[in-house]
C-alpha cells in the first residue's frame, strides 16, 4: 500500500538518494513545492518536485512547471499524479501546468493524468567552461575594465538595490524567486556587476550548485551601454570561473525565455540539448 505525504524539512532527507543533490536544495526555495510516495515500509520510492510561476500575479494566473519526476514504479508515479492534482493544483490555485523530463516513463505518467506529451529538444543545454572560454568574443576580451567587479566587492544593500531595479524592469531571469534569494545564494566570486557612477548597473549572476555545475541565473543591465557591459560581465564571469574551476566544469543553461534563446543562438551557434519530453495540462 502506498501512501502520498508532502516533502518537507522534516522528511528530506529520507528522499535525498531519489532527488539528488541539486533539487533537494530547491525545495527549500519560496516558490517550490514536492510531494514523495512511501511503500508499506515506510521507504521512500518516488517523488515530485514542481515550481509556481507568476504565483504574485495579481490576476491570480498562477502556473505550475513540474520540475522533477522519479518513482520506481507506474503505481507510484501515478500516486504522486493524483496527489499533485487534487491538493498541489487545488491548494495552491494553479491555472495551467507544464513539464520537461527526460525519462520517458515519468513522461508516460504524465500523459496517463491528461497532459499532452511531444518529444522535443531539451529547453536546457549543457557546456563546459572550455567552451565557454572559447566563445569568440570572451577569448579577445583580454582587459576588463575597473568598473567590472566582482559581486563580492559590492555590499548587501547595493545587491538588494540591484534586485530591486531588476525586478522593476521586469527581469528575473530564470527564477521567479529572485527577489527572496540572498546574495550568498549566488558564487559571489564569478558573479559579476557593472558600476556605474558608485551605483550597480549591470548584474551577471550564477549560482554553484551542489553538484558542482555552474547555472547562469540573470544578465541584466541598464543604461546606454547596457550591450557593452553586458559583453564584459560575461567575460569577466568566465574568465574568473576559469582561473578557479576545472575547465571540464559544466554549465547549465536553461533557454526559457527569448532573450536567452537569442543570446545562446548568438554565442553557441548550433548548441543543442538533448531529446527530451514536454507536456502541458490546462486545470479547471
Amino acid at each position: 500500500m502506498l501512501e502520498t505525504q508532502t516533502i518537507l524539512e522534516y522528511n528530506l532527507d529520507a528522499y535525498k538518494a531519489i532527488l539528488g543533490e541539486d533539487i533537494k536544495e530547491d525545495i527549500y526555495r519560496e516558490f517550490y513545492r514536492a510531494y514523495g510516495v512511501v511503500d508499506e515500509n515506510e521507504k521512500a520510492v518516488g517523488a515530485m518536485v514542481y515550481e509556481l510561476c507568476d504565483a504574485e500575479d495579481e490576476d491570480e494566473n498562477i502556473k505550475s512547471k513540474i520540475r522533477f519526476l522519479k518513482a520506481d514504479s507506474d503505481e507510484a508515479l501515478d500516486a504522486l499524479q493524483n496527489v499533485y492534482r487534487d491538493e498541489g493544483v487545488y491548494g495552491d490555485q494553479i491555472t495551467a501546468s507544464s513539464y520537461w523530463l527526460e525519462d520517458e516513463k515519468s513522461a508516460l505518467s504524465c500523459e496517463r493524468a491528461e497532459f499532452s506529451k511531444e518529444q522535443k529538444e531539451n529547453e536546457t543545454i549543457f557546456i563546459t567552461l572550455q567552451d565557454a572560454a572559447n566563445i569568440s568574443y570572451v577569448a579577445r576580451k583580454k582587459k576588463i575594465p575597473d568598473y567590472i567587479l566582482s559581486i563580492d566587492d559590492i555590499s548587501i544593500a547595493q545587491f538588494h538595490h540591484a534586485i530591486k531595479d531588476s525586478l522593476f524592469s521586469g527581469r528575473k531571469g530564470i527564477v521567479e524567486d529572485l527577489g527572496y534569494l540572498e546574495k550568498e545564494w549566488f558564487e559571489n566570486t564569478i558573479s559579476a556587476c557593472t558600476i556605474t557612477d558608485d551605483k550597480v548597473s549591470g548584474l551577471f549572476l550564477l549560482r554553484l550548485m551542489p553538484s558542482g555545475i555552474i547555472e547562469p541565473i540573470l544578465l541584466v543591465a541598464w543604461g546606454p551601454d547596457s550591450n557593452k557591459h553586458l559583453a564584459y560581465m560575461i567575460a569577466y564571469s568566465i574568465q574568473t570561473a576559469s582561473e578557479i574551476y576545472p575547465l571540464t566544469t559544466k554549465i547549465k543553461i536553461s533557454r526559457t525565455r527569448d532573450e536567452i534563446i537569442a543570446l545562446v543562438d548568438k554565442l553557441l551557434p548550433g548548441a543543442k540539448g538533448d531529446i527530451a519530453y514536454f507536456g502541458s495540462r490546462k486545470e479547471e
